[in-house]
């Protein structure tokens, strides 16, 4: 452990010490990058003053830009330097100082003033903030080279220890590969015995778990057949309660009320299919919606046969497999948009009502459509609006809307979902 933490405590330091000798390394160059941006500038001002000739200041105004930057840079170097902040504050005060010294001879040489521009020169305060500044410079520069020279000699000392830790590090490897040598021999005697030992534990282990095995799978058995007999029973609950509805459909008068009633005959039937094809499937979770939607079809075809005034009923669905609850919501809405059709499309006559189950990608595509009077968007629902709310909510819980299209002429209600992924689609 301990060469270990000396390892990691020496390149803790390294990495300490590489980062302190970058931002040396980058304080250094910022302060003379920075000088000979301000001795560039002067140079230029200098010739300008000297020749009036324009070409001299070429290099002017980037030398000012490029000042600013190295300030920028040293500003962000050198608050690890003790008084720095002084240093910073008196130098940014000098540069500027000393860049509106030059502006300002430059612009009066333009202005052909050339008495009140020798008249700045001769004053010397330009060479005085140039001299300031040039201390200040060599202060940071010297800073930085010490700080370069206290890192190098960190390191050297650094690399001492590291040898010194190496070494102790090998003969430890030495002598601890040796004790591992004897207790390796030691440690395969106590194998050999363990393993027989083992050997025996896992004999009866594994007869534990075949009886375990056949209980399960005799609880298991259990269990399907028990789930067979309640949705069974469930199916005949709900035929019940179908055959029940429509006694009391014919005791009534009220062609309204039938008509609600019947409705209601369909909508049972629809969800007792669903458990109907439950107990006579190895996998209750997920219903064949070809069997499934063949035979609610078939019947709502029978059904519906005389209210649709000789109005056909045709259907493609293909195989698919589906959740037991999506299926369950599926054949509402699908009786219901058949339902209406079936009441609606065709006042005067005979017509065709279609329906198509596909898959689309990865998702599931129901349309029921006839080519009847056609929906008008916006209006009074016909009838009592109750199919219309159950094909909504229904739709809701598959996570998808119903969208109804114009056809020309007739109406398509087009459902799209995408069915849970834990169960997906069949092969097709």
């Amino acid at each position: 452990m301990a060469i270990v933490v000396m390892n990691f405590w020496l390149g803790e330091r390294a990495q300490s010490n590489f980062e302190d000798a970058s931002a040396a390394r980058d304080t250094r160059i910022a302060a003379v990058e920075l000088r000979n941006a301000m001795q560039t500038a002067e140079s230029s001002q200098r010739g300008f003053i000297i020749t009036g000739n324009e070409i001299y200041l070429a290099p002017y105004q980037a030398a000012k830009i490029q000042a600013r930057r190295h300030l920028s840079s040293l500003q962000t170097y050198l608050p690890s330097y003790a008084g720095s902040d002084v240093k910073l504050e008196r130098l940014s005060t000098l540069l500027t100082a000393k860049f509106e010294e030059l502006d300002r001879t430059i612009d009066l040489k333009r202005d052909k003033r050339d008495e009140e521009t020798l008249a700045i020169i001769r004053t010397n305060s330009g060479k005085a903030l140039t001299d300031e500044a040039n201390v200040f410079f060599a202060g940071i520069i010297g800073q930085a080279d010490s700080r370069l020279t206290a890192v190098v000699e960190e390191e050297r000392a650094n690399s001492g220890w590291l040898r010194l830790v190496s070494g102790i590090g090998a003969l430890v490897i030495i002598a601890v590969v040796g004790g591992a040598a004897y207790g390796i021999a030691g440690y395969t005697r106590e194998l050999r015995t363990t393993r027989d030992e083992v050997n025996a534990l896992n004999s009866e282990l594994e007869q534990r778990v075949v009886a375990r095995t056949a209980d399960l799978a005799q609880a298991r058995d259990r269990a399907e057949v028990l789930l067979s007999e309640v949705n069974h029973r469930v199916a005949n609950s709900l035929s019940l309660v179908a055959s029940l509805v429509s006694l009391q459909s014919r005791a009534l008068v009220d062609q309204s009320a039938k008509n609600a009633l019947a409705e209601t005959q369909d909508r049972i039937f629809a969800i007792s299919l669903v458990h109907k094809r439950l107990y006579s499937s190895a996998d209750v979770r997920t219903v064949e919606l070809s069997e499934y939607l063949s035979g609610l079809l078939e019947h709502l075809r029978t059904s519906l046969r005389n209210e649709g005034h000789g109005v056909i009923l045709s259907f493609e669905v293909e195989p698919i497999e589906l959740e037991t609850d999506a299926s369950i919501n599926l054949g509402v809405i699908i009786t219901e948009l058949v339902t209406n059709a079936f009441k609606y499309a065709y006042p005067d006559g005979p017509g065709h009502v279609r329906v198509r189950v596909r898959t689309v990608g990865q998702q599931i595509e129901v349309v029921v459509e006839d080519d009847g009077i056609g929906r008008v968007e916006g209006g009074p629902a016909k009838g009592t609006g109750v199919g219309t709310r159950i094909v909504n909510a229904m739709s809701m819980s598959l996570g998808a809307s119903i969208e109804y299209r114009a056809r020309d002429p007739g109406t398509a209600a087009y459902l799209v979902f995408a069915p849970k992924a834990k169960h997906g689609l069949a092969a097709q």
